[in-house]
């Protein structure tokens, strides 16, 4: 990652103004608002990608400074437990103060892990930032503590008890290195932790009822995005463009969707003439992705539980162009009387803590809390033991979520079967990948980062039996 900053030969770098004070000195754009991003998401609690988009978009940037700004945003972010480590080193006590400690991290990040940027643009520019940002009397704090580090980087050593250090280096909260060692064993949570994406991007697919793939990728291809083909099929993986402010997007030509989202919504099975319900919808992605593969013909029913969720369902189904499509407000856990019975699918795309998105979230992994983990895993009982009650005999219902953690997953489906023997684990075979089918177990799979390259991902497929169950 490099920047240059130029100016006219024989021009002041910091001009006067009229009063004769001096003017604030420049600062790089791709800092300023990386900070501003940052701290929508220390003071607003604004989820990461939402305030990163909104941001790129009020500051209008140009290519580079866009690339520059989005590794500062989620380099700092996915690393704050390191950084923070990283600072202790160098001071006497933490710092307490929100810009400041935040202008510290995006310093300490581009000193320490990102090797083509020069110190002094670094330093300087924090120290204008803080200037900026009217918290003067910090200036000497943090230039004296970058400057240290990019002086002395020597100094920065890591815990050595193995967990302590993966929570540290990795910025993983301790009690989550100890669930997945204690789950997973030490070597896989190593792996797990450990790993990386080889570079950041979009996975988007087709819209089946209007696009073809081959379409779709002469559209990618004339519009000079960079893109390959994801590990599922239909999927593509896309760089070095913000794909949803595209015409083909805007145009319905593709959606914006997980490979894991696409996995979960091929396991439904879905028809021509099929009555499915997808119970906790929004946004909308694998409504529409069912949708498309039934040709018109039988409906999609998608509840949310809140207004402004299930609007973005319906403008999803009205981008697409997709009629089949039947948007409603209902919460998942109550009991829907007129629905019992009714239906050949049910898809439970559940809430839950988001943990299999932490390398493109980076700041889930800080909001889970064992407490919200334990509420999450009640609530999704509840809405399996609503929602089965639609289920036709020789229908399926499809539980998934974008988490790791067995307590939301195996363990639910699991406690699930054993209180409803009127359902058994459905066969993933023709329904998903080859390769991907071939690693369930019964009925279940968990997709996994340093394993599959992508994000993390659970679905499991149970049939209801034709028969009745004899008491």
């Amino acid at each position: 990652m490099t920047e240059k900053r130029t100016r006219r030969p024989g021009t002041p770098s910091v001009p006067a103004r009229r009063d004769g004070k001096a003017r604030p000195a420049p600062i790089a754009p791709a800092r300023l608002v990386a900070l501003e991003a940052l701290m929508d998401v220390q003071n607003s609690d604004a989820y990461a990608g939402l305030a990163l988009t909104r941001r790129i978009a009020s500051a209008h940037l140009n290519a580079r400074d866009r690339r520059l700004m989005t590794e500062l945003f989620y380099g700092t972010l996915e690393n704050r437990l390191c950084l923070d480590h990283i600072l202790s080193l160098y001071m006497d006590r933490p710092c307490e103060e929100s810009v400041a400690r935040e202008i510290l991290r995006m310093g300490a990040y581009q000193l320490v892990f990102l090797d083509k940027i020069p110190a002094n643009a670094v330093c300087s520019d924090a120290v204008e930032l803080t200037r900026r940002f009217k918290r003067e009397s910090m200036a000497g704090l943090v230039n004296g503590v970058l400057r240290a580090i990019a002086r002395e980087p020597e100094r920065i050593a890591y815990p050595q008890d193995e967990r302590e250090f993966l929570s540290v280096r990795y910025s993983f909260p301790r009690f989550l290195v100890d669930k997945f060692a204690d789950g997973f064993g030490m070597d896989f949570a190593r792996a797990l932790i450990e790993y990386r994406h080889r570079e950041s991007d979009v996975t988007i697919c087709a819209n089946a009822a209007r696009c073809t793939d081959a379409e779709l990728e002469a559209y990618l291809t004339q519009q000079g995005l960079d893109w390959e083909k994801g590990r599922v099929p239909g999927a593509y993986r896309v760089r070095g463009g913000f794909v949803a402010q595209h015409p083909g997007f805007r145009s319905g030509l593709y959606s914006v969707m997980g490979e894991g989202s696409m996995l979960a919504a091929m396991a439904v099975g879905a028809r021509p003439g099929m009555q499915i319900l997808d119970a906790c919808a929004a946004p909308g992605g694998k409504t529409c992705y069912i949708a498309e593969r039934m040709g018109g013909a039988g409906r999609v029913y998608a509840w949310d539980l809140h207004d402004h969720r299930v609007e973005l369902i319906a403008g999803a189904a009205r981008r697409l162009r997709l009629d089949n499509i039947r948007p409603r407000v209902h919460d998942a856990r109550v009991l829907a009387e007129g629905d019992l019975g009714r239906m050949d699918a049910v898809l439970i795309d559940a809430p839950c803590s988001g943990l299999g998105d932490y390398l493109s979230k980076p700041d889930i992994k800080y909001r889970v809390t064992q407490d919200g983990i334990d509420a999450l895993s009640r609530m999704q009982r509840e809405i399996l033991d609503a929602c089965c009650r639609y289920v036709k005999p020789g229908g399926a219902l499809v539980y998934s979520t974008c988490t790791l953690l067995p307590e939301e997953n195996e363990n639910n489906v699991r406690a699930f079967l054993a209180d409803h023997p009127e359902f058994a684990p459905g066969d993933l075979a023709g329904l998903l990948p080859a390769e991907f089918a071939a690693k369930a177990r019964q009925g279940m799979l968990t997709v996994y980062p340093h394993v599959d390259h992508m994000d993390g991902f659970f679905l499991a497929r149970l049939v209801k039996k034709k028969e009745p169950i004899q008491n």
